[in-house]
Parts: structure tokens; sequence; C-alpha cells
């Protein structure tokens, strides 16, 4: 008899704990990796100055993340904090590489604001500008749903704000894809719009 009370008092306290899950957490969502910013297998990534040339490297974990934009940003900026944390305060210049704020996605194009945008224009060099906004544009077009990026930051001597494509960089990357070299433009999504690059 006192096998069945027990049996039955187990069976009551795991009703109650499902009823209590149910109400109070099925909400909540769950992210079941914890992901790590800091590894570059998150995003593309540039290679400059190598024997064949300079590439774009497609990272191998972009797949686990690019579904979801906030991720392909926090992939870029190599940090999961918001990017305000990176920005000096107005009297200093920046000493941190730019940071990606989300601000808005209307049909194929997400807004992003660069945070220390002085540092992309005045301090990485024209070939360092370009390398981040390549790499920017092609992680962030991982996105099913994106096919161009709008950088919104203020002119300088080696960027230019506007919005930006792959195929805007064809001229001047060679892609790598899983260890395979691919011409630019086999490595692009199909755009519906021209834009020259500016």
């Amino acid at each position: 008899m006192k096998n069945a009370y027990a049996l039955i008092g187990m069976s009551l306290v795991a009703i109650l704990i499902a009823f209590t899950w149910w109400t109070f957490y099925r909400d909540i969502p769950v992210d079941p990796v914890e992901i790590d910013y800091t590894d570059e297998a998150y995003a593309w990534k540039a290679v400059i100055g190598s024997g064949r040339g300079d590439f774009l490297v497609r990272g191998e974990k972009i797949d686990e993340i690019n579904h979801d934009i906030q991720k392909l940003i926090f992939a870029v900026n190599r940090s999961g904090k918001k990017p305000e944390r990176f920005q000096p305060p107005d009297d200093e210049e920046p000493l941190s590489l730019p940071k990606l704020k989300f601000l808005d996605q209307q049909g194929g194009i997400v807004t992003v604001a660069v945070i220390n945008g002085e540092y992309l224009t005045q301090r990485m060099g024209t070939t360092g500008a370009h390398a981040f906004m390549a790499t920017a544009t092609f992680t962030l077009t991982e996105h099913e749903d994106i096919d161009a990026v709008n950088f919104v930051f203020q002119e300088g001597d080696h960027a230019i704000p506007g919005i930006y494509r792959r195929d805007m960089f064809r001229k001047y990357w060679k892609v790598k894809i899983n260890g395979a070299v691919k011409s630019p433009i086999s490595a692009l999504r199909v755009i519906s719009q021209n834009f020259t690059y500016g």
C-alpha cells in the first residue's frame, strides 16, 4: 500500500511541475547553443595579400545563424554586446574597430549604423575599409531575405555610406567557399536590381 501512495505522490509532483512549466515558462525562448561571436567561423572574413590575391572566405558556421539578422550582425561585430559599448565619448577619437547596429529592414535591404565610423573612414586605410564593407555585406546577405546592406555613417577618405550588394565587390575579391575558390560572379546571389559602386 505504501508503494501505491508513493507512486501517486510522485505522479502528482510530476503533474505539478509540468503545470508550472506550462503556465509560467513555456513562452521563454531558449537558445540551445551558446554562440561565441569571437569565432570568425560565423562570418565572412577577408584574407589580404596572399600569393593568389585577396579573398573573401565564407565562415563554416554561418548556416547556424543565417536565419537571424541580429546574430549575423553580432558575428560581424565579433561580439554579442551592444555596439554602443565600443563608442568613445564625443571628445575622444575612436580606438576600437567599427561595429554595426541594426536600424531597420525593409524589403531586401537591411539598414545598419556604423559605430566608430571614423575608424572605418580615416584609420583603416582603403583596403581595410573595403574589406570591412565587403565582409559585412557578404555576411548580412547570408540571410535569405536580405539582398543589400545600407550602411549609415559620415563619409570619409576611405569609405562612403550607402547601399552595398555582393556584386559591387566582384572586381576586387576572389571568393572561397568550403575551401573551393570561386570566381566572384559564381558566388553571387541573384539580385534583381542594378546598383553602381560609388
